[in-house]
């Protein structure tokens, strides 16, 4: 995978890069002395959460076979740190990567000007869902969730999508109903990199301690890794051609609750064989995902 420009030119030693993708939420950890990224994966009993590392050498070539690792409903939270990270790349980045104030997916030129701007990304608080207020739900044991807290990081889109897609009521099932609307064009996966300031390991650790079970990784000049976090659905989704249900659904009850009419998102299908809707990270636009996972 080439990196988008944004990443490939950050400062500091490139320990990892990061592909993000499936049903999470981001947020950028605003209330802490040092900011980092968090994503939040639902841990619905249809999808899987999984990590794969692949190594590669000085030259970019892998070394050895990636490894996987399946994450158990039971891992509460996992961080992902450096033990020589930076965080100097958030002075030009106060919000973890490329995110202009005056963004607007419906400007004809914006796939072009901000092709990697975090703004691709549906933010769940935000207006364009018009479901009215949004708020975080506690922890519950009827709706599990994995918490990431990635340190060092900087993210971005990797692309947008080339098709809209439709929001429409659920209570509806269907996208274009009549109080559906388009939402020009979305996210893809989301992807990142680990910045260090000098050679050192990365490291993941776990809550409950040890449930994730991945030893540190030595990174330096020479030595790098892919990481893959996917929460990918094993069912196929409902579809109405040419559009396929996405997951925005469910977040609500789960990740958040509104106030006002919950919606579907609807996604032109990006596999003639096995359609998939709309199966991207989306956001948070508050300060912490914390809550989450709090007793």
């Amino acid at each position: 995978m080439e990196l988008p420009p944004v990443l490939a030119s950050a400062p500091g030693l490139h320990a990892a890069e990061l592909v993000i993708d499936g049903l999470s939420v981001f947020c950028f950890n605003r209330i802490n002395s040092e900011n980092f990224w968090e994503v939040a994966y639902p841990r619905m009993a249809e999808h899987d959460l999984q990590i794969t590392i692949q190594e590669f050498d000085a030259a970019g070539q892998p070394n050895g076979t990636a490894q996987v690792y399946d994450v158990d409903q039971g891992v509460k939270s996992f961080d992902i740190s450096l033990t020589n990270g930076s965080v100097g790349h958030y002075t030009q980045f106060p919000l973890g990567g490329p995110s202009d104030p005056n963004f607007d997916r419906t400007d004809p030129a914006a796939p072009r000007d901000n092709p990697h701007d975090l703004g691709w990304m549906v933010d769940l608080a935000g207006q364009e869902l018009q479901h009215g207020n949004a708020v975080l739900l506690p922890r519950h044991p009827s709706r599990p969730i994995s918490l990431a807290r990635i340190r060092h990081s900087l993210f971005c889109t990797l692309k947008p999508e080339d098709k809209e897609v439709r929001i429409s009521p659920i209570i509806q099932s269907s996208p274009t109903s009549a109080a559906s609307y388009s939402l020009p064009l979305n996210n893809t996966e989301i992807v990142g990199v680990l910045l260090g300031s000098g050679p050192g390991e990365l490291r993941f650790e776990s809550d409950p301690v040890g449930s994730l079970n991945i030893n540190p990784l030595p990174y330096s000049q020479s030595q790098r890794y892919r990481i893959e976090i996917r929460n990918n659905d094993g069912l196929p989704p409902a579809v109405a051609s040419p559009f396929v249900r996405g997951d925005l659904y469910r977040f609500y009850g789960v990740v958040i609750q509104v106030d006002g009419e919950q919606k579907d998102l609807w996604a032109h299908s990006n596999n003639e064989v096995t359609p998939d809707g709309d199966c991207h990270p989306d956001f948070y636009g508050g300060t912490t995902l914390e809550p989450l996972i709090l007793p």
